[in-house]
């Protein structure tokens, strides 16, 4: 009885750890923003993809589907409005041609955005993949004012050409 007694804490601990993997809160009925991803076809092997992975922590990908079946699919994400929200975002070129996909460079650009949304605004993940630098932002589509901060990653180039790619 003496074992069981102590093991009680490890249970509480282990389902209050539990409760920050449930799902996103409903900001529905609350007064929310949109946030969408976006995405620029370069060519017929290469997407440009500018999305969203999670907000305030909680991932926003699906977990039972593959993410090549979400490219070219721009989802659709409610923020809560009037406070402050954090928004991982990611930026990458993806080749369709499977090789090309597990032995080339994707440029991807990851990290998060903070920003306050305002009640009933819609705003788009944008970005920039090159080999010098690629970089993901979130605008207001109505302004085009970025809002937060940019996510820029120096890629496989020369940072002489990453420097020049930045001032652009």
């Amino acid at each position: 009885m003496r074992l069981a007694a102590s093991s009680i804490p490890f249970v509480l601990l282990a389902l209050a750890g539990c409760a920050s993997f449930g799902p996103p809160p409903d900001v529905s009925a609350l007064p929310h923003a949109t946030v969408v991803d976006s995405h620029v076809e370069v060519d017929s092997d290469r997407t440009d993809t500018f999305r969203v992975t999670e907000i305030d922590g909680h991932d926003v990908l699906p977990r039972t589907d593959q993410p090549a079946k979400l490219i070219g699919h721009d989802a659709r994400h409610l923020v809560g409005a009037g406070h402050p929200v954090r928004v991982t975002v990611e930026a990458f070129g993806f080749y369709a041609n499977t090789a090309r996909r597990l032995f080339w460079d994707s440029m991807r650009a990851t990290g998060v955005v903070e920003f306050v949304p305002v009640a009933d605004a819609k705003y788009a993940v944008h970005g920039s993949v090159t080999p010098a630098l690629s970089t993901a932002w979130i605008e207001n589509e109505a302004t085009h004012e970025i809002v937060g901060n940019r996510i820029s990653v120096a890629g496989r180039a020369a940072p002489a050409a990453a420097a020049a790619s930045a001032g652009e």
